[in-house]
């Protein structure tokens, strides 16, 4: 690919510090937050943390809500509430808010992979036009890799945490600069940032979007029916790892692992206005109970051994 000034300008980062969430919108996230990773840490309270995660356990990518990890955001204080005190409702709620605030991305080669099994399938292969939207654009990698390879193409980004959008931000201005004078003003024209809940987005003149889904399948049911209702006829859908499973959609190809990524890429053409009931979340993602448990007692024997308990 060519623009290696300027592709430099946008690698690394993927190790960045996550600060804590201190924004009034994250104070029930961080309410029950606190009190799934005290039950997490507290060995008489490990039979319930797994009686009452159990029954959501197609919310979860891994054993563990990535929430309660030492790297996640929650911030170092006790809970005042106790698990026993969240509801049912507020805990799955919980979980499908943690699904979203995971950030995880491509490398720079997978992602030269991606656009390039991606360029076919566009206009004049990505320098006819159109709109590439990545709904959970983290750092702004990939909208501003996608502004490089597909030239022809407007680019935006759509953040919900706003220190991600300021380092993506941050990330553009440096790649702005590394390029002369007349590459920037091209680039700066094509590309858009915007901090929002990608629910909220318009979505309605996108060519491509792109969903980075790994950490999404408690959100891609109704992440299908938004793109469904508002989607354009033909409009192409890349997904990771979880497949959309709407009718609306009819599967194009399927990247196996390693042939563009780590793990599975899905990309996907929006059909003309067909019509039916989506695939329920449960079709999506859903471990056997007794693996998950399983993996769940041994996170707990991991956590204490490096508390040397």
């Amino acid at each position: 690919m060519q623009h290696s000034a300027l592709r430099q300008a946008i690698t690394d980062g993927e190790q960045h510090l996550r600060p804590v969430l201190a924004e009034a919108q994250f104070q029930r996230y961080v309410e029950v937050g606190l009190a799934l990773r005290a039950a997490f840490r507290t060995p008489a309270l490990r039979e319930v943390f797994i009686a009452r995660l159990k029954p959501h356990r197609r919310l979860l990518a891994g054993p563990l809500p990535a929430g309660i990890h030492r790297h996640g955001m929650l911030p170092p204080q006790a809970p005042r509430r106790s698990l026993a005190e969240i509801t049912d409702a507020e805990l799955a709620q919980w979980l499908v808010d943690d699904g979203r605030l995971v950030y995880g991305e491509f490398t720079p080669q997978e992602l030269d992979n991606y656009f390039a099994v991606l360029a076919p399938w566009l206009p004049e292969q990505g320098r006819g036009g159109g709109h590439f939207i990545d709904l959970g654009s983290g750092l702004g990698k990939v909208v501003m890799t996608a502004a490089l390879a597909l030239p022809g193409m407007r680019c935006s980004g759509v953040e919900l945490l706003g220190y991600r959008h300021e380092m993506a931000q941050a990330r553009l201005a440096a790649l702005l600069a590394a390029g002369d004078a007349q590459a920037a003003t091209a680039i700066a024209a094509r590309v858009r940032l915007r901090q929002q809940d990608m629910f909220e987005a318009d979505v309605s003149d996108a060519t491509v979007v792109y969903l980075y889904s790994t950490c999404f399948a408690p959100l891609m049911e109704r992440l299908g029916e938004k793109l469904a209702r508002e989607l354009p006829q033909g409009a192409l859908v890349s997904t990771t790892t979880v497949p959309l499973l709407h009718p609306g959609f009819e599967l194009l190809q399927r990247f196996d692992p390693p042939s563009v990524a780590w793990t599975t890429v899905f990309l996907y053409r929006r059909r003309d206005a067909s019509r039916g009931a989506p695939v329920p979340a449960r079709a999506l993602y859903e471990p056997d109970g007794a693996a998950w448990e399983a993996a769940v007692r041994a996170a707990f024997a991991l956590h204490d051994a490096e508390q040397g308990e």
